[in-house]
């Protein structure tokens, strides 16, 4: 699986509900860079892990100048 900077992941190896954004990929694509937006006693931190370690979740967080969908 790719990562991309600003995907949303969770850490399998965690029994505890997690959620964080990329921050940057290493060259090979092994190590990934993540914020924690929802880790116990991990929030706002920055910690690498390998890629088999992460699960990418299902949607992104918006670009810069990219508009949100229009509620309607």
């Amino acid at each position: 699986m790719s990562f991309s900077t600003g995907d949303f992941v969770s850490l399998l190896t965690s029994s505890a509900i997690t959620k964080g954004v990329v921050l940057s990929v290493g060259d090979e694509g092994y190590f990934i860079t993540v914020q924690w937006i929802t880790r116990p006693f991990m929030e706002g931190k920055v910690t690498t892990h390998r890629e088999a370690d992460l699960y990418k979740l299902a949607y992104r967080r918006s670009s810069p100048g990219q508009r949100a969908p229009e509620a309607g």
